[in-house]
């Protein structure tokens, strides 16, 4: 599973492991695949939101964190 960042426009941030995004109108969501269903992991509404990052490993073993778009309304990123 991926891990994200959601940097929050309070300035605080909230990090957790999910299989994909997506975004309706009204909010992100991070979601996992469970017993064949997809299952929300976090919700966060998009006007808290000021920007989404996905963790990738280095080959050294440490951590980077790069900056991903939101998936429009109705779009989804990561694992179908």
């Amino acid at each position: 599973m991926t891990h994200y960042r959601i940097l929050l426009r309070d300035g605080s941030q909230r990090t957790r492991e999910a299989t994909r995004t997506r975004t309706d109108a009204h909010s992100l969501y991070l979601e996992e695949r469970a017993a064949g269903a997809w299952r929300e992991v976090m919700t966060v509404p998009l006007t808290d939101v000021s920007s989404l990052h996905r963790r990738f490993t280095e080959n050294d073993g440490s951590w980077t964190w790069l900056k991903e778009r939101l998936p429009g309304p109705g779009g989804v990123h990561g694992w179908h």
